[in-house]
């Protein structure tokens, strides 16, 4: 009787249902509002030249991290996969591997990203974009002390950096709507906020994205309307991450996207003149 007792108290334990997900903090029916924002030109990426690249496996000898990226190098690829430019786009191919883009300029703590996007298919696949990142012992993503990031996630958000992520297009591998867009914190994959997925069944794109960071804020703009939002209150998941670099994620099955462009501005409050 005892035995069975245990049982029936650990199986209850282990069908209790995780802490439920945040509320949906998207905004349908209004994009971002810049009214109150300045905003100073700080980057652009040109993607009618070729593209100043470097995979990772360029920084390392064996499994040791041994030179930092050249000053002349824009970009650095984890993962297998390619990433060229064509007809003025950047394309990202992973050939069915998890990969991820970075751009090695170290960017304000407070910005706004916008990029434009057009997958393979629309329909199936999951692109992420990391930003704020950083060396959970302090330092670049590109340090000598930071252990080897081959395109599998775990390396991302719970592996030898903090940064924030968000999850703006969503599918399973079949292709199944997930219908979300979500925002995590990391070091550990903090589910922070859940929003809404206006990528998936939308047509080929190009598809805008707008991130805006600014004074703990994050509010993510796809296609013109809020898509996900959240405010860090530098406590419960520690404090606000400022300023970091930001980098472009596509899952395996997403195959490949061409984006039109990469441009980022430093943000601030505008003040008032009174």
């Amino acid at each position: 009787m005892l035995i069975a007792l245990l049982m029936f108290c650990t199986a209850v334990v282990s069908a209790a249902p995780a802490q439920p997900p945040p509320p949906d903090s998207s905004d349908p029916t209004r994009g971002l509002d810049l009214t109150e924002v300045e905003l100073a030109h700080s980057y652009e990426a040109d993607f009618s030249r070729p593209l100043e690249l470097m995979n990772e496996a360029g920084l390392f000898e064996s499994e040791r991290r041994v030179r930092v990226p050249p000053a002349r190098i824009d970009w650095i690829l984890e993962g297998r996969g390619n990433a060229h430019t064509e007809a003025g786009r950047l394309v990202l191919s992973n050939g069915g591997n998890d990969v991820v883009l970075w751009n090695t300029h170290r960017f304000p703590a407070d910005f706004l990203l916008e990029f434009s996007v057009l997958p393979h298919d629309a329909n199936k696949g999951l692109n992420i974009v990391f930003f704020a990142a950083m060396g959970r012992k302090g330092g670049g993503i590109f340090d000598l002390s930071q252990p080897k990031r081959d395109g599998r996630f775990r390396a991302y958000h719970s592996g030898g950096l903090d940064a924030y992520h968000v999850s703006y297009w969503a599918t399973d591998e079949d292709g199944n709507a997930r219908s979300t867009a979500h925002i995590r914190k990391n070091y550990g994959f903090h589910r922070v906020a859940v929003g809404k997925d206006f990528i998936t069944g939308q047509g080929p794109g190009p598809h805008r994205v707008r991130v805006l960071k600014l004074n703990g804020n994050i509010e993510v703009e796809v296609n013109g309307r809020i898509a996900v939002r959240w405010h860090d209150d530098g406590r419960t998941f520690g404090p606000v991450l400022g300023e970091g670099f930001i980098g472009l994620r596509q899952m395996a099955y997403t195959q490949d996207c061409r984006y039109t462009h990469f441009r980022v501005w430093a943000a601030k409050a505008r003040v008032p003149t009174t």
